[in-house]
């Protein structure tokens, strides 16, 4: 529970922040640097190369409703509206919830840390990535690719990105643990953010043979899997194109 609250808080106070940059975290655009109309054709031009690899795989087989977990403000919400009449973003902070349904009115937003919410076989197309990898620990991530195939339908689509690998010295994270102990020690967390550049994003991995377990414990198959980096990088990711049998 601490770890579920803190990880919530530790979101809050990026969306207050620098919450574009906490979503698609470009170096370069660090501090506020990002441009709304640019943040979103981004986000536009993913979903876009994603549905042409779907229709690849002749899935979803329904195109009804979709869902992004770990919406943000909406950027791949929004984009997915090109495709689904009807388009849901999941995300834990409230804030992030509370911009992205100002900035697009015709998609539905919740606050959550999870899928609950949504009934079994509900969505025929779920898309998170570079959310499962800030989840507080292995086990926290696990349990949201469970409940995202719990939610997918009979013939939809789950594509999800998920570190297979990290490198050792990139396990020890040393800038989020000064983060949150200056934190701790009472030091607000706009000057550990701006002034000592320090930022709480956890990383966290799965190995692939793990990932592919959980999904066939789900009832679901894994398609096929698109790979980030390699074993010489700070971190390797899988994306995992998914589905699930009637």
């Amino acid at each position: 529970m601490r770890s579920t609250l803190l990880h919530s808080r530790d979101w809050e106070e990026l969306a207050a922040m620098d919450p574009l940059w906490a979503i698609l975290s470009d170096p370069e655009k660090r501090f506020g640097k990002w441009q709304l109309e640019e943040f979103f054709r981004n986000g536009a031009e993913e979903i876009a190369q994603l549905m042409e690899k779907a229709g690849k795989l002749g899935l979803p087989r329904t195109k009804r409703r979709a869902i992004d977990f770990g919406c943000g403000v909406g950027r791949l919400t929004r984009a997915m509206r090109d495709h689904f009449p009807e388009c849901h973003g999941v995300d834990i902070s409230s804030s992030m919830v509370e911009t992205a349904r100002r900035l697009s009115p015709a998609c539905e937003f919740r606050q959550a840390a999870n899928l609950e919410s949504f009934t079994a076989g509900w969505a025929d197309f779920i898309y998170s990535t570079m959310v499962l990898q800030h989840q507080p620990d292995p086990a926290s991530a696990a349990r949201i690719i469970k409940d995202m195939l719990r939610v997918l339908a009979p013939g939809g689509l789950l594509v999800f990105q998920m570190p297979a690998h990290m490198k050792w010295r990139n396990r020890l994270q040393l800038r989020r643990r000064a983060y949150r102990l200056l934190h701790g020690l009472g030091l607000p967390h706009t000057f550990l953010y701006q002034r000592l550049k320090l930022n709480p994003i956890r990383m966290i991995a799965l190995p692939q043979a793990e990932v592919e377990k959980i999904v066939a414990g789900e009832g679901g198959r894994v398609l096929k899997i698109e790979y980030i980096g390699d074993m010489k990088t700070a971190y390797l990711s899988g994306v995992y194109f998914c589905t699930k049998q009637a």
